[in-house]
């Protein structure tokens, strides 16, 4: 979605506020949960429970640190129920702060909660406007931070919220120690997001390239940009990570290459039709991250027609560490 400002960002504004009325409406009548929360005060609970469109990983963490650091400021208790297309704490647990909603805490019941969708309201407007006692459900795929500081004088650092509010369940982390153990400590990272351009990832409406030889010629431009990072680096262990099994197929043959196993699936893509190990193939997006997260640099790579993707931009604010984008 575009980033709007003015006019057309208020009429995305009131589209929203008529969303939101559909979704309480259609979550209330199918929900179990309709008690009066048991609750010293509102809470606002970050979701992602597939009622509405959430976007990839990435998208789902920008919404979900966004409403974590508004409620540090505000001193309000913050939840999250993230349950579409995985449980959340099936990958990850509480660093420093409990996020995980209690016995009789949530309600689905529009007399106690209110629904604020915000997918694309990267001004986060109507959260600061926000005056009702209600719990509030906090459906947004934005990273508004730097909105958020702003308005409170602040200066919260993404990857330190992310660091407060997460750390590897036992699995995924026995999973990264394991790959590190292969890497080494000095090990580079580059990300090369193809999306459908050579006709293995079908993601949303992406076309591919039709012609074999154009794909052939862009896998071998990606290669040998992993050539060029290999030289730049004394010929340390390069990571590489890609949306593509078909690239990653040719890039593991190099030397000094690693790729982590495992197949990727979108996280928002086709509801009807889930992978067959959902388990491991979404594991496999959290080992990219965090593994992705401790290298000593990333780099995005690619043409400028291939998707410039966040996910290494985000990976890299987890602790600070450089990144850079390439176009070939």
């Amino acid at each position: 979605m575009a980033t709007y400002y003015g006019r057309k960002y208020k009429l995305l504004e009131l589209r929203h506020l008529f969303k939101e009325v559909f979704l309480a409406i259609r979550i209330a009548r199918k929900s179990k949960e309709l008690d009066k929360p048991k609750t010293d005060k509102p809470i606002y609970v970050a979701m992602v429970d597939g009622e509405s469109f959430h976007g990839g990983m990435c998208d789902r963490f920008k919404g979900i640190i966004s409403l974590y650091a508004y409620c540090k400021y505000q001193g309000i208790p913050f939840r999250i129920k993230y349950t579409y297309p995985f449980k959340l704490e099936d990958y990850l647990s509480p660093a420093t702060y409990d996020w995980t909603l209690k016995e009789n805490e949530y309600t689905d019941n529009p007399l106690y909660c209110r629904i604020l969708y915000m997918r694309g309201e990267h001004l986060a407007t109507r959260l600061f406007k926000l005056k009702v006692r209600k719990q509030i459900h906090y459906y947004s795929n934005r990273d508004c931070l730097t909105h958020i500081n702003k308005a409170y004088n602040g200066n919260y650092d993404w990857g330190e919220l992310f660091r407060e509010l997460f750390k590897p369940e036992h699995v995924l982390e026995k999973r990264i120690q394991s790959i590190k153990n292969k890497l080494g400590k000095d090990y580079y990272a580059a990300v090369f997001r193809f999306q459908n351009l050579l006709g293995d990832f079908h993601e949303y409406h992406y076309k591919s390239l039709n012609d074999p030889i154009q794909r052939e010629i862009l896998i071998e431009k990606c290669l040998n940009a992993i050539r060029d990072l290999k030289d730049a680096h004394g010929y340390k262990t390069i990571l590489v990570t890609s949306d593509s099994t078909t690239f990653l197929k040719q890039a593991s043959q190099m030397e000094g290459v690693y790729i982590i196993p495992g197949a990727l699936s979108h996280m928002d893509g086709n509801k009807s039709h889930l992978p067959e190990n959902s388990y491991e193939t979404y594991l496999k997006s959290f080992l990219d991250f965090y593994l992705l997260s401790e290298a000593q640099k990333i780099y995005r790579i690619g043409t400028s027609y291939m998707y410039p993707s966040e996910f290494p931009v985000y990976a890299a604010k987890v602790h600070g560490i450089p990144f850079e984008h390439i176009v070939i």
